[in-house]
């Protein structure tokens, strides 16, 4: 009992109550089969190997569930591995110890949804709400300055506002990858989160372009009456970014947040202007206006969807709102069934990984059970929590491991000299399970050494023996052991700077999507809808991949975190474009010829964009200029299509300035790596 509730509180990662309700219901669900199935081939050693190896395998392929994956895999495993080797004296105790292992799930979910719920997104929101705040003070300043006439100089408070909003960001940014980093996996929250902050950085552009089309007309070419306009508006986009700022914060649905202003308010006055000349640089503010509006549109949805709300069509009708259907984010189809599809190929790291785990687990059984070690599953649990998908990061998790456990060995011993009454057993375990959860996202060496101790405390208290802090010790330093070997020899991953390689796989498997979609548009038959989800499975897949090896550099990151933020944004938007371009693909039910020239001009520049950003993440070159994708210029084409169309143009955008964006440090890596292998064929060419 007391173990299903300890990994039912590890497993709560925050989140919505629903998404944490399923999670830990799926834990409880999934131990309680495993714990009754080790107690049933428990004793029987052909069956325990080959119940070890699937169970191994099954748990280890969650990972392609993401973060809820990682979790109730391996507390699932460890759980097995725990009633593997405790003895029972009939089969019939598998139910009882079922039950039990309920009971704790239950127990943990009343406490982690009720009684003390968990907020970690909490600190996110706040740094973003700052950034929000921070752009608003910036857009209302802007707006002073620009009713000043009489000079062109830039005041000098408008730099301190600048580095605000820029400090902001960088905040943001540092946040969310440290949210990351403890939390590994594909999270829905945290991405809409680093959505917003995009969103806040990109409106944050558009007002400085603003702000300067406005300079250049404080003594030549300016009309008050539009200038006073675009004082309005900037007045109106500061109410919206504060609004966004305090939906951010509140974390509770409310009224949709209003975007009721565009360009074309101040079109409406450009042409209420037709006796005056009117500058050129009004429409490119308009143009502006419109650019912001869409990214404002697409945070105000993204707050409604990140506090549990939907989009409500009445609310939204009835609101005086001026925003671009572009901005709407698709509902994306979420089949674990075809993840799993996707993720069974040659090629998937997590097929590797699984197979590395599931092997070295089942060599571990092996050696518990054959040298009938005592307290044998702390060598199989190390193992577990050891193996990881890359080497590197593996023997990084065996030193912290090994010395943790020492550590907590030590004081775990130190306690069975001076506590053995239950009750004060039980509250030193409470306040070491409490260390346990704080400390995982930060520091494994730091939870192995409250670990040690708590699984002494927990789960052999009862046997009145104190020396198994030693026994324990030199479980882990075998386990550890036979994980590092089984990483070495068993479909080894190099330590690499992976991830640009990976990311740009996934944009090139991105515009063969997207051509895919194209080239097939105007066929409505099942082999054409067949082509394309197999082309979207791959590009899955391709996700998948960059995705763990993004947690590996995460993992493995030292010093400046705000150095991958790029990365996480590559990886972000590269699966929303996914979802726009499946989009596209259904418009093409309702949509004619007509758009087929559109569409394939726009397919044409935008595959070739994608093409050059892959090519510079592999090259670890900086991008070629950004050729525009959008059609703003098309009016005429039917609006699904259009909005489509459009979305996807400001997610290229936003990869373009993050594959610019990505560090030095990693692209450097990467070409040093090339290098060296370069040499090495040069020499073995010559030694030949």
């Amino acid at each position: 009992m007391s173990l299903g509730g300890f990994n039912g509180a590890l497993s709560d990662r925050g989140g919505s109550y629903s998404a944490r309700a399923w999670t830990m219901a799926v834990l409880m669900g999934t131990s309680a089969i495993a714990g009754a199935l080790a107690t049933v081939v428990s004793g029987h050693v052909a069956p325990v190997l080959v119940a070890t190896f699937l169970v191994a395998f099954f748990a280890s392929v969650l990972r392609v569930w993401g973060n809820p994956g990682i979790s109730v895999g391996g507390a699932t495993l460890a759980t097995y591995v725990v009633a593997l080797a405790i003895p029972v004296a009939h089969p019939a105790e598998a139910f009882a110890r079922a039950g039990y292992l309920v009971l704790g799930g239950l127990w943990a979910m009343g406490i982690a949804l009720v009684l003390w719920p968990l907020r970690p997104y909490r600190p996110a929101r706040l740094a973003i709400s700052a950034t929000y705040t921070a752009l608003a003070e910036y857009q209302e300043q802007l707006g002073v300055e620009t009713r000043m006439r009489e000079t062109t100089e830039w005041p000098v408070f408008t730099p301190a506002h600048t580095t605000s909003m820029r400090t902001a960001l960088e905040n943001a940014n540092a946040v969310l990858v440290q949210l990351r980093r403890g939390r590994p996996g594909a999270v829905d929250r945290g991405e809409r989160l680093l959505v917003l902050a995009e969103s806040a950085d990109q409106i944050f552009g558009h007002s400085v372009a603003l702000g300067e089309t406005l300079a250049s007309l404080r003594t030549v070419g300016r009309n008050d009456v539009l200038h006073d306009r675009c004082i309005q508006l900037l007045g109106a986009m500061a109410t919206t970014a504060r609004a966004l700022a305090v939906g951010i914060e509140s974390e509770s649905a409310s009224a949709p947040i209003a975007v009721p202003w565009s360009g074309d308010m101040l079109r409406d006055t450009i042409r209420g202007q037709a006796t005056a000349e009117v500058n050129a640089q009004y429409e490119q503010a308009a143009m502006i206006l419109d650019r912001a509006a869409q990214f404002a549109s697409a945070a105000a949805v993204t707050v409604q969807s990140l506090n549990g709300g939907e989009p409500d069509a009445a609310a939204l009708a009835s609101a005086p709102l001026v925003r671009a259907p572009a901005s709407e984010e698709p509902a994306e189809e979420h089949v674990l069934w075809q993840s799993f599809r996707a993720m069974l190929s040659p090629g998937s790291l997590i097929v590797r990984f699984a197979l590395r785990v599931a092997v070295v687990t089942t060599i571990a059984v092996a050696l518990v059970e054959f040298l009938e070690l005592k307290r044998g599953y702390w060598l199989t649990i190390t193992v577990i929590v050891i193996l990881q998908p890359y080497t590197g990061v593996t023997l990084t998790r065996a030193l912290q491991r090994v010395l943790g456990t020492v550590l907590g060995a030590l004081l775990a011993a130190a306690l069975g000299v001076f506590f053995h009454d239950p009750r004060s057993v039980l509250v030193i375990a409470t306040i070491f399970v409490a260390c346990c959860v704080a400390l995982l996202p930060l520091n494994y060496a730091a939870f192995s050494v409250f670990l040690t101790p708590t699984f002494v405390l927990l789960a052999e208290a009862s046997a009145g023996d104190w020396h198994l802090a030693g026994t324990r010790v030199v479980n882990t330093l075998l386990g550890g052991a036979l994980a590092l070997a089984g990483a070495r020899f068993l479909w080894p991953s190099p330590e690499q700077s992976r991830f640009p390689a990976y990311a740009a796989a996934a944009l090139r498997a991105s515009c063969e999507y997207l051509a895919c979609v194209v080239a097939l548009f105007h066929d409505r038959g099942p082999a054409a809808g067949e082509a394309m989800r197999a082309r979207r499975r791959s590009l899955g897949l391709a996700t998948v991949n960059a995705e763990e090896s993004l947690q590996r550099a995460l993992n493995e990151a030292h010093g400046d975190e705000r150095k991958l933020a790029p990365a996480l944004t590559i990886l972000a938007y590269t699966r929303r474009f996914a979802a726009s371009v499946a989009a596209l693909a259904i418009a093409r039910h309702a949509a004619d010829d007509s758009v087929r020239g559109a569409l394939e001009d726009f397919s044409e520049r935008a595959t070739a964009t994608l093409a050059d950003l892959a090519l510079a993440l592999e090259e670890g070159r900086a991008p070629g200029p950004l050729v525009g994708v959008d059609v703003l210029t098309a009016p005429w084409l039917p609006l699904a299509v259009k909005a489509r169309i459009d979305r996807l143009s400001r997610q290229i955008t936003t990869l373009h300035d993050a594959v610019a964006r990505m560090t030095p440090v990693m692209l450097e890596t990467v070409a040093r790596e090339r290098s060296l292998s370069t040499s090495t064929v040069r020499r073995s060419a010559a030694d030949r």
